[in-house]
């Protein structure tokens, strides 16, 4: 039957700096999996509207990274048409219904995705705090009525860690991390932080939530 590598492609989700480094984690050590298409999530509030973050950031760190490991990522988007008729109110879905406007804009899609998979490989580490520390390295999710195997490949990796990873391979990185935003969200839900404190201090601030639902729906 051969391995699930050759009959689908993983998928790894991610806007920030740590796609960077599991990609490179993944792809470069592991000669015997051929090029895959990996999965990166973007979203309309994020890549695409990225002027609202105080002036237009481009993201040729992607275009980079897919000639720097050889392999290429997949931007997945939600429907354009559902989030037209969701949003479409004088109060938009991410101020009237927060938890309704991740699900729209990323856990639907990447549910969409995860359904043709056989594995998820994710960039989420034990130091983010939050639920995540207690993240193990690999487990199995049910999505869509069929199992489908987890894999957090940088869960007992550090901050540090992963910046010296990016400076050593010389791998490219979000500009706005370099604007005061440790970890990139949402433009909405994402706001400029201390990089001294707490990594994702800056996301949903003022809110009762710190995660979207991609890692707790599951």
């Amino acid at each position: 039957m051969g391995s699930p590598w050759s009959r689908r492609r993983p998928s790894i989700s991610g806007r920030c700096a740590r796609p960077a480094a599991g990609v490179d984690t993944a792809a470069a050590p592991a000669p015997a999996v051929p090029p895959s298409f990996l999965v990166i999530l973007a979203d309309d509030l994020g890549y695409s509207d990225l002027g609202s973050y105080g002036g237009e950031i481009p993201t040729p760190h992607l275009d980079a990274l897919e000639a720097r490991v050889g392999i290429r990522l997949e931007r997945v988007t939600p429907d354009a048409a559902e989030v037209a008729a969701r949003d479409a109110s004088a109060t938009p879905l991410h101020r009237s219904s927060p938890d309704d406007c991740c699900a729209l804009r990323k856990v639907e899609p990447m549910d969409r995705v995860l359904r043709g998979l056989d594995a998820w490989m994710t960039g989420i580490r034990r130091d983010q705090g939050g639920v995540r520390v207690s993240a193990p390295a690999a487990e199995w999710r049910n999505v869509g009525g069929r199992d489908l195997l987890k894999v957090n490949p940088l869960v007992a990796w550090d901050r540090k860690a992963i910046w010296a990873h990016i400076f050593e391979h010389d791998l490219p990185y979000n500009a706005l991390h370099d604007q005061g935003y440790p970890s990139v969200g949402c433009w909405p839900c994402t706001q400029p932080s201390d990089a001294s404190g707490e990594e994702r201090a800056g996301r949903f601030v003022g809110q009762a939530r710190t995660e979207c639902g991609l890692h707790t729906r599951f």
